[in-house]
């Protein structure tokens, strides 16, 4: 499958994320001030005709100042219609590579525990007690970059 990414494309990461996280799961606070920091790097995807397909975030851990090289990963969304052909895993493996190449070496994400198995089959590890996001069971993992 071919496709590409941008960096720094907020207002189309805002589509995704709308339609994915506020109309179809439900989630009334899906934005932050994370979106606005200027270390916050934004990764959209677009297939071989140019079509929005999905999108994902990284950036530095804002609760670990002391660990530079601790990064979050988050808010992963592929739009339903282009679901379940791999965009999922290259969005976080375009989003790892950049966060590499800013300086991480520890990736954190907040799962939603419905999705765990797919973050542990590249690698992620579980870790703190399940805790709720909004109305979505939530959990931790870690990864070593």
């Amino acid at each position: 499958m071919e496709y590409r990414f941008e960096q720094g494309n907020f207002a189309d990461a805002r589509v995704v994320r709308t339609r994915v996280f506020m109309e179809e799961q439900g989630f009334a606070n899906e934005f932050d001030d994370v979106d606005e920091d200027p270390r916050t790097v934004h990764v959209t995807m677009y297939d071989a005709d140019g079509a929005l397909v999905g999108c994902a975030r990284t950036f530095p851990d804002p609760d670990h100042t002391d660990e530079p090289g601790r990064w979050v990963f988050g808010r992963l969304a592929v739009l339903p219609e282009a679901r379940h052909g791999g965009r999922g895993a290259a969005l976080l493996a375009e989003s790892e590579r950049l966060a590499r190449a800013a300086g991480a070496v520890e990736m954190h994400l907040h799962a939603q525990c419905r999705v765990t198995s797919f973050y542990e089959r590249v690698g992620y590890e579980q870790y703190g007690p399940v805790e709720l996001d909004e109305h979505v069971e939530h959990i931790w993992m870690r990864k070593t970059l």
